[in-house]
């Protein structure tokens, strides 16, 4: 069951509208459903998902 993130569904949604190439970085502190909500818009669309998972010293 998925509760909440209209807002941030809506924008996304939105932007996949556009039918236009985008690079959208979703970010933010961890465990707060920043992959759930991605999980939930990418349902039944097309659609590429890059997790970064790990940093360096460098980034």
């Amino acid at each position: 069951m998925f509760i909440g993130r209209e807002a941030e569904l809506q924008f996304l949604n939105d932007k996949y509208e556009e039918n236009k190439g985008q690079l959208i970085v979703l970010y933010g502190r961890r465990r707060v459903g920043k992959t759930e909500t991605l999980r939930e818009f990418c349902k039944g669309k097309s659609h590429i998902f890059f997790s970064c998972t790990q940093t360096t010293d460098r980034m």
